[in-house]
């Protein structure tokens, strides 16, 4: 097999359906006219506008030639982009001289979005994710306790701080039998939110991080006089500050890959030793405050620039799709998306194929948690396989 070097192409034919370059604001040198109203006609103005996104940036070919056993020479060309887009904004429609396009926002990597991208993209509907925290610290009896105490209440204030900026909804993971009889006899059905968050609490030390203020371990006289004072004081004995890291995960629970991860090291005060519950020090309460409302501000940020989409579930229905999104995200009878599948898109967006893999479709039924969809234009037939999202414009 002969395989030709790679090249590399900045600009190819318009012909060629594409993704966006991420975190850019794209636009036609022409005025803004309304929404087509026909179904097609819009699919055809999201596609001129990424197909210009798409020749505005840079792509690799790979193309290979063979001879065959009867003297046949055959060639396959491969066009792949290193863009990697999860969603779309439209921000309003253009006509141009090619037809009808659009103003659009995406995101994707190597691009910082700029402040005026994250502004307009604003998020019409809820993230939904489910949500548990796990102790990872080794510890028994009041120790214990004590611990177990911190992690419900920074799950409190978190629910709590969801709850006030109206971004997320956050609901405990599903419970599942272990076994799938079990499983049957109950009725029980796996979670499909779109995403999972996780608090730990771990061991000073974890991933790299040491506390704020590190402890010192003194000589081994100074710990036998410690402990004669303490033998012979009236004083209560006191246990020393206890350093610790908190953690916060969001991850895509389609493909586990992990989209936002955030860690702080903290120090659990010294306290009295006790044989009575004492409550949790107010200094530490405050700096769980402040450590929870970064976290929401860093989130708000990021996600704010994280065009939003939905996955396509396994589960069938007559002349449609089931997505993961539903009445608790915002999801209404009527909204419209752009069905596309990342299996295909963006990697190889560039083939004369890639028309095959995007559609547009209408929100026909909707429950709390899932939607179906169904086709308004795009290809005659839809491969059911493959990783299919449904992405708002």
């Amino acid at each position: 097999m002969i395989m030709r070097p790679t090249r590399f192409m900045p600009r190819l034919v318009p012909l060629l359906i594409a993704l966006p370059l991420a975190g850019v604001l794209m636009s036609a040198h022409a005025g803004d006219a309304p929404l087509p109203t026909e179904p097609r006609k819009r699919l055809e103005a999201l596609q001129n506008a990424l197909v210009k996104a798409a020749m505005d940036g840079q792509t690799r070919v790979h193309t290979a030639a063979w001879v065959d056993s009867n003297g046949k020479l055959h060639e396959n060309v491969r066009i792949n982009s290193d863009m990697k887009v999860r969603g779309v904004r439209v921000l309003n429609y253009l006509q141009v001289e090619e037809g009808p396009s659009a103003a659009i926002i995406a995101e994707g990597k190597g691009v910082m979005p700029s402040e005026e991208v994250c502004k307009a993209n604003l998020q019409r509907y809820r993230r939904e994710t489910t949500f548990d925290v796990q102790l990872k610290i080794a510890a028994s009896g009041a120790d214990k306790y004590d611990w177990m105490r911190l992690l419900n209440e920074a799950k409190s204030k978190l629910f709590a701080h969801a709850t006030a900026g109206r971004k997320w909804f956050l609901s405990p993971p599903t419970q599942m039998p272990a076994s799938a009889y079990d499983r049957h006899l109950l009725g029980s059905k796996p979670d499909i939110a779109p995403y999972h968050m996780q608090l730990e609490l771990l061991p000073a030390g974890a991933l790299g991080i040491e506390p704020v203020r590190p402890r010192l371990d003194p000589p081994v006289m100074q710990k036998v006089g410690a402990a004669a004072r303490e033998l012979f004081s009236e004083q209560v004995p006191r246990k020393a500050p206890v350093p610790f890291v908190m953690r916060l995960s969001i991850t895509e629970r389609s493909n586990g890959r992990t989209l936002w991860q955030d860690a702080v090291p903290l120090f659990f005060p010294a306290a009295e030793l006790s044989i009575n519950s004492q409550p949790l020090p107010p200094g530490l309460l405050s700096e769980l405050d402040r450590v929870l409302e970064r976290w929401r501000d860093k989130m708000d940020a990021d996600f704010g620039c994280r065009p939003q989409h939905f996955n396509v579930m396994p589960e069938s229905v007559a002349n449609g799709w089931v997505i993961n999104g539903g009445l608790v995200a915002g999801l209404a009878i009527g909204d419209q998306f752009l069905l596309m599948n990342r299996e295909h898109l963006p990697a190889r967006i560039l083939e004369p194929d890639s028309a095959q893999h995007l559609a547009l479709v209408e929100v026909v039924s909707v429950e709390a948690g899932k939607a179906v969809i169904r086709k308004l234009a795009g290809p005659r037939e839809i491969a059911r396989s493959g990783d299919w999202v449904a992405t708002p414009f």
